[in-house]
């Protein structure tokens, strides 16, 4: 699992995500809330959880517990949690209290994801999986690569997936 922080820039502090929008993107509050209405109607029809009004923040202490996990064999697993509790409007989603929780229901152990909140260890990482990122393409959340080559923004339509699709595929086979 990588751990792909594509705004390495977002602030440490938290905001909320519609006063983040209108600050980042220069939209309106209207304009901000559409947005996350677009993406949020997209979610439900997957049936995953996504809130409108939910806490925003740097995400590099959520991301950097996937790399034990990854050593433990669990690492998707704690990402899936983590960004349930994230995109479900968890409050506290960014702390360490709830980031040591999430780790140790897949099976990472707690004083391993403690060690990596208390350090800087595993940020190197997290900012190599970053630039390999931006290297696809990826230019936002949700993104889905494809075969480690193309990077196709998860808010693309059947079409633009098919195009994608055929295009890793050419990349991949020659």
């Amino acid at each position: 699992m990588h751990t792909w922080q594509l705004d390495p820039n977002v602030p440490t502090r938290v905001t909320w995500i519609p006063e983040y929008r209108v600050e980042k993107f220069g939209v309106t509050p209207d304009q901000a809330r559409a947005m996350e209405k677009e993406v949020a109607g997209q979610t439900a029809a997957d049936g995953l959880p996504y809130v409108l009004d939910r806490p925003v923040r740097n995400t590099l202490d959520m991301l950097r517990p996937v790399h034990p996990g990854n050593e433990h064999g669990v690492g998707a697993r704690y990402m899936a949690a983590m960004q349930a509790e994230l995109f479900g409007g968890n409050p506290d989603a960014f702390g360490h209290y709830t980031l040591i929780h999430l780790g140790g229901r897949p099976g990472i152990p707690a004083d391993e994801i403690r060690d990596v909140l208390a350090t800087d260890r595993h940020a190197d990482a997290v900012q190599v999986d970053h630039a390999a990122a931006v290297a696809l393409g990826a230019r936002g959340v949700p993104c889905t690569v494809l075969g480690n080559r193309l990077a196709v923004p998860g808010t693309a339509g059947l079409p633009q997936y098919a195009d994608a699709v055929a295009q890793a595929w050419e990349r991949i086979n020659g």
